[in-house]
């Protein structure tokens, strides 16, 4: 549990502290934080309420361990633990999903119909509502309120009396897993409904859709929790509760930090792929540069050495020759129809890069 609890609680903190560095560097449009954003920081407040609850079960209280296995003596604190981690659990679900139903409005407000005005309203107002109510009942569900986890203490001598929660604890749930479902297909409705690139609405819908998540989660977590309302091994059964529990509220987190990501990925991360990029593409084309240098230097040496090879050749018949054709002198050449006739008083060596004539006379002793 430590482990996948602090791991989960880490990315969805690093995600939400993202949003607002960049909502108070002014790169999601306002230098100001606004209402959503003090809303989703209580939400990650509760977050942190939910963290240190579960770990304190697990450490102090053998949450996760069979009922019989369990002391007596830790009864008490296994069922405060579980207050607190409702009460959290609903603290940080609430503000979390009404701040992101704050971004929907601000999103519709002078851009679309007043029907999908109203439907965002109506949505944070019941999610408003229904997590006052659980709240409330949670708190009054004893009387006094401490003798919801007190009465688990053999000692523990006053008169209180509770209400059954199973039934509670599961409209709970079936409340949570509606709100969250209408959280993703308000804004995938809203998408489909206006003239977009294909390409950019399916993007669009691809990322609300990624609440379906936090749905699925939702409803696995209303399942342990009815489950527990059914069997005596509390212990064991409410690990899963707060498991599934946690996964939901990071998710949520998560996917109200979404946009702040988007706009991370166009403006910084774009850019350092796009140089890395040119970069790579610079490199291959430098070596693919120098390839083609290599090939033309060989070549041109591979010629010149053809040329000073021939050169020799002809020299040597041309010097074979000269008793029939009569001496010549230093300055004079043959002026006959042979492309090759000069070539038997002079020859081209190729030397450090250039071409060196040299005469006859270079070879006299």
């Amino acid at each position: 549990m430590p482990g996948y609890a602090i791991t989960l609680f880490a990315v969805g903190s690093l995600m939400v502290a993202t949003r607002f560095w960049l909502r108070a560097t002014a790169q999601l449009g306002t230098q100001h934080l606004g209402l959503d954003d003090l809303l989703l920081f209580a939400g990650w407040l509760g977050g942190v309420m939910f963290l240190v609850v579960i770990l304190i079960g697990d450490f102090n209280y053998d949450v996760g361990r069979h009922a019989w296995d369990v002391p007596l003596t830790k009864y008490e604190g296994i069922a405060e633990m579980t207050w607190l981690a409702e009460l959290a659990f609903l603290i940080s679900g609430g503000f979390t999903k009404i701040s992101v139903l704050l971004f929907y409005r601000h999103i519709v407000d002078g851009t679309y119909k007043r029907r999908w005005k109203v439907a965002v309203i109506f949505a944070i107002t019941f999610t408003a509502a229904y997590s006052v109510a659980f709240i409330l009942t949670l708190i009054f569900n004893c009387s006094p309120t401490d003798a919801y986890w007190k009465a688990f203490d053999p000692t523990y001598t006053r008169h209180y009396t509770c209400v059954d929660t199973t039934v509670i604890n599961l409209l709970a749930g079936i409340a949570a897993a509606f709100s969250d479902l209408y959280s993703v297909i308000l804004p995938s409705t809203m998408v489909w409904s206006i003239s977009l690139p294909k390409r950019q609405k399916f993007a669009l819908l691809i990322v609300f859709s990624l609440g379906l998540v936090v749905v699925a989660a939702s409803g696995v977590r209303t399942y342990y929790l009815y489950e527990v309302g059914h069997n005596s091994d509390v212990s064991w059964m409410i690990f899963d509760v707060f498991v599934w529990a946690h996964l939901e509220l990071q998710l949520g987190l998560m996917c109200a930090s979404a946009p702040a990501l988007r706009v991370l990925f166009r403006k910084y991360l774009s850019q350092t792929l796009q140089r890395s990029m040119h970069g790579s593409r610079q490199r291959i084309e430098s070596r693919q540069s120098v390839r083609r240098l290599d090939a033309s230097s060989i070549h041109r040496v591979s010629g010149a050495e053809d040329y000073e090879t021939m050169g020799r050749s002809d020299f040597g018949r041309g010097a074979a020759g000269k008793s029939s054709k009569g001496d010549l002198s230093f300055a004079e050449t043959e002026t006959d129809n042979s492309p090759l006739s000069s070539l038997d008083v002079h020859e081209h060596r190729h030397e450090q890069g250039r071409h060196v004539v040299k005469t006859p006379a270079d070879y006299e002793v």
